[in-house]
């Protein structure tokens, strides 16, 4: 078949299937415009006039006691009139057609009926840009979370003026159990002390970096406290610098100082087949436990090798003291 007839029958395929989805225009058969207009929703012919502002003093008349709470969280505090003249409907959008008839369902300025999407709208016309520059694409916008999954815009418990540590975790916690769990666990950072927070790592609103954390990288954030292990050493342990959470959990352990797992075991995950003997036994030592293995004595590995971050000892390249 030529190529000149196999575009003539495609050409002439697509003219029936444009035909064959238009409606039959034959005498008697309706028009565009003999079509019924479609039929108008009980309360949505509200929608189509213009709303008009009522005030924050309106609102407050029948929504008592959000006033006060208002007054304790920067909105009331830093003068959110003075940010913008509507007051209440700055957020909840004019009220008039609510004022008129609270049942009207689709002019229901309540911001927890809006899908997610719509509320975050809300929050940025303010909220933009600082810390939340990536929460477009990021895990929790990602996951349909929104700015009231977290924020209580009415209320919230003060502390100097912020959220206080405690409480700032107990929000994250009610997603993130197993960190929670992590928590508790006999070596930790002080997070249940109130001494940290989660956002002293993450950052919540999106970053882009793993995990959402603050830094450019595990290290860096890591080192943002631990600035001693940063370096540079005379001798360093190539681990350490690739990534801290090779041999530390960051959230909680039941082995010293936040280890995977207790030495000699961390180290022999790497070191198995050394100067060495991978076994806690040997033939230097009974099995019988009467002369024990001194890489399960004490601190192990770290017996010898203290300094498992990097040594500056000028004739010590196995990171001794």
């Amino acid at each position: 078949m030529g190529w000149n007839l196999r575009r003539s029958l495609a050409a002439l395929g697509m003219s029936v299937l444009v035909v064959a989805g238009l409606p039959w225009l034959g005498p008697g058969s309706p028009s565009w415009a003999d079509e019924k207009p479609q039929e108008v929703i009980p309360g949505e012919e509200a929608t189509a006039e213009a709303a008009g502002y009522v005030g924050s003093d309106f609102c407050a008349s029948c929504h008592e006691g959000y006033e006060e709470k208002l007054a304790e969280t920067p909105h009331g505090r830093s003068g959110f009139g003075a940010l913008s003249s509507r007051g209440c409907e700055s957020c909840h959008g004019p009220g008039s057609l609510h004022v008129e008839d609270p049942e009207i369902v689709t002019n229901q300025p309540r911001l927890y009926a809006l899908p997610a999407k719509e509320q975050n709208a809300v929050c940025q016309t303010c909220h933009e840009g600082s810390n939340r520059f990536f929460w477009q694409g990021g895990r929790h916008e990602t996951r349909g979370l929104s700015c009231l999954s977290c924020h209580s815009v009415h209320s919230y418990e003060v502390e100097k003026g912020q959220l206080n540590a405690v409480n700032e975790t107990e929000q994250c916690f009610t997603c993130h159990q197993d960190v929670r769990a992590e928590t508790w666990k006999t070596s930790h950072h002080p997070i249940r002390e109130g001494k940290m927070s989660c956002s002293d790592c993450h950052n919540p609103h999106g970053s882009q970096s793993d995990k959402m954390i603050t830094a450019a990288s595990v290290n860096e954030q890591c080192y943002s406290c631990h600035a001693e292990k940063r370096g540079p050493f005379l001798w360093d342990h190539p681990p350490v610098r690739e990534n801290c959470a090779s041999c530390h959990t960051p959230h909680g352990s039941n082995h010293l100082k936040l280890q995977k797992t207790s030495v000699p075991y961390l180290c022999q995950q790497c070191h198995s087949n050394t100067r060495h003997p991978g076994t806690l036994y040997d033939r230097s030592t009974l099995a019988d436990g009467t002369r024990p293995s001194n890489r399960d004595f004490s601190r192990a590995c770290l017996n010898c090798h203290g300094a498992i971050h990097g040594s500056n000892h000028p004739s010590s390249p196995y990171l001794a003291h």
